[in-house]
């Protein structure tokens, strides 16, 4: 294993497997790659600079917690963060083709019944896609 692509949202969950990836990567002297993936708004009901004002400060926030997460990782290299616009599942996913991952590690919101079938499920999709192998950590 020396390419390892963590998935974080901001979530617990997430944050529960960025930890998981930061132990992979230094037990195998891995890189490791943590990518954020900030959702495009389609609410109709919001004008363009509401928009856009939603979109920079959800970018400022990502950044600081990438910025926090590359704090605590002292001893891994390489790391590098990432932030992608779009959706999310598909992103990574895209991610994972381009740098050529061994794996994804990537939390599990633990949506059940009607929230799992209405939403989809980010995690769901990694398993379901992805050319690597998959960790989902609860």
């Amino acid at each position: 294993m020396k390419k390892i692509l963590a998935a974080h949202d901001g979530s617990k969950a997430s944050d529960k497997a960025v930890k998981s990836a930061l132990e992979l990567a230094t037990q195998f002297k891995a890189a490791l790659t943590v990518i954020s993936v900030i959702p495009e708004l389609y609410l109709t009901e919001l004008v363009e600079m509401d928009r856009v004002r939603i979109l920079d400060a959800m970018t400022a926030d990502t950044k600081k917690t990438l910025a926090r997460i590359r704090a605590k990782a002292e001893g891994v290299s390489p790391l590098k963060t990432i932030i992608k616009y779009g959706r999310p599942a598909e992103e990574i996913l895209a991610e994972a083709v381009r740098m050529k991952a061994d794996i994804i590690v990537a939390g599990s919101h633990g949506r059940h019944g009607a929230g799992k079938f209405f939403m989809g499920s980010v995690s769901s999709k990694l398993v379901d896609h992805a050319q690597c192998s998959v960790l989902v950590v609860k």
